[in-house]
């Protein structure tokens, strides 16, 4: 199976019949075929392997909420987009039945858990208060859009080394934590990683006639 993911993500999924991964795998087409009758059918497959990476991945995730298994998500994340870029590239695949409920089950966990650990960082005092209704929601979901669509950035930016999935979701969330969380922060993180992270707007003032 591992043989078929990398042909998949050499040249897509659908640069391959049957008989093409029959090769690839070393069997006759036949043989090939009484395991999977159609292409499509081996995607299921590959959604199982992608549900037991991510179990694989949670099983290390912290019982309390925290932002600890935000970091978590992205690094799961960041696992699959290596392994499996074929999905990631392609809305086709990604519209598979059982593809789509892998990562449609796994995208509403993770928001639900970036929105819990908001609601527990506002009771311990580490996060500011909503400062509009809705505004913890849309932090959660863009957490995970930018590490969702990470690859795709890497290949239409060519993302340099500065920038890093981890780094950009935390630049979209620290400008809300309270002086006692973001002192929380720095103990966990060091005073560096808060530091450059891409470039600085003194660049741009010459630009405020445009406003």
């Amino acid at each position: 199976m591992y043989a078929v993911v990398d042909a998949f993500n050499d040249k897509g999924f659908h640069a391959y019949s049957l008989t093409d991964l029959a090769h690839l795998c070393k069997m006759s087409r036949g043989n090939l075929a009484y395991h999977y009758k159609y292409k499509e059918d081996i995607l299921d497959d590959i959604a199982v392997k992608m549900q037991r990476d991510i179990n694989r991945f949670r099983r290390y995730r912290k019982e309390n909420p925290a932002f600890y298994n935000l970091n978590l998500d992205i690094r799961t994340c960041r696992f699959l987009q290596k392994r499996y870029p074929f999905v990631f590239r392609d809305m086709s695949i990604l519209e598979h039945d059982s593809i789509k409920e892998v990562m449609n089950n796994w995208s509403r966990e993770i928001i639900k858990r970036n929105l819990e650990a908001f609601a527990y960082g506002i009771s311990i005092g580490n996060i500011k208060p909503e400062p509009y209704q809705g505004l913890y929601y849309q932090l959660s979901v863009n957490a995970w859009l930018i590490t969702y669509t990470w690859l795709a950035q890497d290949q239409v930016r060519k993302i340099g080394v500065k920038e890093e999935a981890e780094r950009m979701v935390w630049s979209t969330i620290v400008a809300y934590f309270t002086p006692k969380g973001l002192d929380d922060f720095i103990k966990h993180y060091g005073k560096d990683f808060l530091v450059d992270y891409g470039i600085p707007m003194k660049q741009y003032a010459t630009l405020k006639h445009l406003f």
